[in-house]
């Protein structure tokens, strides 16, 4: 279920490698780390994302419960009782700490939200020796919400960078995302957790800021004040205002928590007792025979496997959380129940849209899913435009010729080459270089067990598109204060449910000043 790697283990893997990492959490938190020759003293402890993922995954201990734990009746009070950082005189905390007690309410949602896993997070931070305060992170984060997202791209109760949780172990495609998946990502992020206090001179906050601002920022915070002579400490570090104060809403809920009764904040109760259990499932299922069986409705089977985007899942390995109570012979049971078959979901394909078209007659023609579709094309709504290009979960493109559309056909070029970057995959650069994944295989020799490395060459063929209906230039707007999506259209002459469109957002979403926005402006 979830690994565990001693910090003993982290640094013996970290001092053993050379390779340099600049792998982010978010989206928006790149920044270049470089380490220079004459200083190898950072350079020396980093390894990729997925090298010290592979390691923690073979260094998984069995649980030795410890029998003073199971004294507490609230989950909550043994949290409490088990936090060690210090929490300092600071305005920031005080000022994070009144935020928390007018809003009371923020702390029972999210203790509800985590009722059905927090047993389980509790129990691996136990057993990894981490800080119990990590497990109130998910707060900070999401209020414990698997469903929450940014503009940004991270998802889930820890949100994950699609690149960090794919470094990380956490499988993404058209039917199931492991960012939601709420105990495989908590695995996860406690991997990255540990992966970072071994780089930040085994400083948890300073782990923490870097989980939240991106490993990189923080790397070199501490490379200029070590340079200069200053402490290391997060403290002592010259972060962005938006990195220092997500540490103040995690030490303010700490001591918030320790103290309740000073603060007069009610506790939230929950039992001290795991609420779920994980079963292993390698075959395809239907959620909703599944839940029928387990005598949930299928809501509440999804909210416990939040990972899945749809009713049906496709046969291959993944877990199910089922609750605590349910029958010994479980497993066995939905093992019995009718075998689900779906499209593969290692090969995509392109469809053209055309006129008469739409989700529902797509999807059926593909023995897709309308859901999938939109996911895996990243639609907000059924508009489909004639022309358009989606990406189809489960069609394969043919490698052996470039497809034809309309009544120009594509022509190929020469032979390219692509230099792979840290956290590329098949399917990320196929769609960067805007050729099929099973051509880019077949043009590298690669199969499903090849692994790509940092700086390897792939060889690819370019195809020249037929003259496209739309012939204009692209830009990046920054959102300034006062600007709404009907604001920007008219200034720019494009229409709301193109900027929507373009840029994956919602239409009654309020905008945010610095925002950035692309738009394809007519020439």
């Amino acid at each position: 279920m979830l690994k565990k790697l001693s910090v003993a283990v982290a640094a013996a893997l970290l001092a053993s490698c050379a390779v340099q990492t600049s792998q982010h959490k978010t989206a928006d938190s790149a920044g270049d780390y470089q380490t220079s020759a004459s200083d190898s003293s950072m350079k020396d402890k980093a390894a990729t994302a997925q090298q010290v993922a592979n390691a923690l995954l073979k260094h998984n201990s069995p649980l030795q419960p410890d029998a003073k734990l199971a004294k507490y009746d609230n989950l909550w009070q043994r949290i409490a009782d088990q936090m060690t950082l210090t929490v300092p005189d600071n305005d920031d905390i005080e000022s994070q700490k009144r935020f928390f007690i007018r809003n009371q309410k923020l702390l029972k949602i999210a203790s509800d939200n985590a009722e059905p896993f927090l047993y389980h997070i509790v129990t691996e931070l136990e057993r990894r020796n981490m800080p119990l305060e990590l497990a109130l992170l998910p707060i900070v984060e999401s209020t414990y919400n698997p469903k929450a997202g940014s503009f940004s791209g991270v998802l889930g109760i820890w949100q994950f960078s699609a690149g960090t949780g794919r470094n990380f172990g956490l499988k993404q495609n058209a039917w199931y995302d492991g960012r939601r998946d709420v105990i495989e990502s908590s695995r996860a992020a406690m991997d990255y957790l540990q992966y970072l206090y071994s780089n930040v001179d085994q400083d948890w906050l300073s782990a923490v800021a870097a989980f939240n601002a991106g490993e990189g920022r923080v790397f070199k915070a501490i490379e200029r004040n070590r340079y200069r002579g200053k402490p290391t400490d997060f403290w002592s570090l010259n972060l962005p205002k938006q990195n220092t104060s997500y540490i103040p809403k995690l030490l303010a809920l700490a001591e918030l928590l320790k103290n309740s009764e000073k603060y007069a904040i009610p506790m939230p109760q929950l039992a001290n007792q795991p609420q779920t259990k994980v079963i292993q499932i390698n075959r395809g299922l239907d959620l909703n025979k599944a839940a029928d069986l387990l005598n949930l409705s299928v809501t509440e089977l999804r909210r416990l496997n939040p990972g899945f985007k749809s009713t049906t899942v496709p046969s291959a390995s993944y877990q199910l959380v089922v609750p605590f109570g349910s029958a010994e012979d479980i497993d066995q049971q939905l093992a019995a129940l009718p075998k689900v078959k779906v499209a593969p979901v290692a090969s995509t394909g392109r469809y053209k849209v055309k006129s008469g078209d739409s989700l529902s007659k797509i999807a059926a023609q593909h023995k897709t899913s309308v859901k999938a579709i939109q996911q895996a094309n990243q639609l907000s709504n059924s508009q489909l435009k004639i022309g358009q290009q989606l990406i189809i979960p489960g069609l394969a493109q043919s490698a052996e010729a470039p497809a034809v559309t309309g009544s120009g056909k594509k022509t190929t070029s020469g032979a390219q080459t692509y230099t792979v970057k840290s956290g590329d995959s098949v399917w990320e650069i196929s769609q960067k270089l805007k050729v099929s994944s099973e051509q880019l295989k077949k043009w590298n020799k690669l199969n499903a067990k090849t692994r790509l490395k940092p700086g390897q060459t792939l060889t690819y063929y370019k195809t020249s598109e037929p003259k496209s209906s739309f012939d204009g230039k692209s830009m990046i707007y920054k959102v300034k204060a006062g600007d709404s999506l009907a604001s920007i259209a008219q200034r720019f002459k494009v229409k709301v449910a193109d900027i929507v469109k373009w840029n994956n957002i919602k239409a009654n979403k309020y905008l945010q000043p610095g925002q950035e926005l692309t738009l394809y402006l007519a020439s």
